[in-house]
């Protein structure tokens, strides 16, 4: 896929991750709309891509993922000011443990409104041009954890539903592709802040915390991803030293369960 003239649209857009994400798709040509629930950061953000990107070809929309309504409102006017969206990333989310509804909210519940949001715009079989959805999961959506056994949960069920979406029947007539990022620990402030409400064992798992990938780890991610000639399915695991394919496969153990 050539991402000149491209449109995209980012959750979590104004700091950390998703504004590396929003940065590399603008200075790649893409017209990009990102949302955040922090207002004034996205304001500030807007601002400074404006400057470097032109205004015409950056907006943003403040709100908060888990409400659908401004969800599909904010949508809507992206694709009124730069045109049909043909890239979605949803990649706002938390990690918290004592949160822990909330963060399925967030995690599990607005990322599936997300897709359900992008669907219905980029769905060639209902008048769409199609397009590219990339869910951001985690490492640990790839494993279990006992230090953050929900958010590992949401992240598996990010996961399957990604997964489970690219084998949909209807997938050649829907004209959208569907994949997933599964970065390791990212230096952002969700791993900075990291302290012992917000994980289980603080003291034994805090030092791993300091091992992180550098945002640009997972930029690149995204733009391979993007620039694949086809994209559904894929499940791309970012480590420091690596970016690797990943599949998840079901192993028979036999009739008895030994541990």
């Amino acid at each position: 896929m050539k991402l000149q003239g491209k449109t995209a649209f980012i959750t979590g857009g104004a700091s950390g991750i998703g504004k590396a994400y929003s940065e590399a798709l603008l200075s790649k040509g893409v017209k990009v709309s990102f949302s955040d629930v922090d207002g004034k950061t996205g304001l500030n953000t807007l601002n400074e891509f404006q400057e470097k990107f032109g205004k015409e070809n950056v907006s943003f929309y403040h709100f908060d993922v888990t409400d659908l309504q401004k969800f599909e409102d904010a949508f809507k006017k992206a694709v009124s000011t730069h045109g049909p969206i043909e890239i979605m990333v949803n990649n706002a989310g938390i990690m918290n443990e004592a949160a822990w509804v909330k963060m399925i909210e967030i995690n599990v519940t607005a990322l599936v409104k997300g897709v359900k949001v992008a669907e219905a715009h980029m769905r060639k079989d209902k008048g769409g041009k199609g397009g590219r959805v990339i869910n951001i999961s985690s490492c640990v959506g790839l494993r279990t954890s006992c230090y953050v056994p929900i958010y590992a949960a949401t992240k598996h069920a990010v996961r399957a539903y990604t997964s489970s979406l690219a084998t949909q029947l209807d997938i050649e007539a829907q004209g959208i592709e569907y994949a997933q990022l599964c970065p390791d620990p990212v230096d952002t402030d969700m791993v900075r802040k990291i302290d012992a409400v917000k994980v289980n064992f603080y003291e034994e798992v805090k030092d791993s915390f300091k091992e992180t990938i550098p945002p640009s780890r997972c930029v690149e991610a995204l733009l391979q991803l993007l620039q694949l000639e086809k994209m559904n399915g894929a499940i791309l695991y970012v480590r420091k030293d690596a970016l690797m394919y990943q599949a998840m496969e079901h192993k028979d153990i036999g009739l008895t369960w030994n541990p």
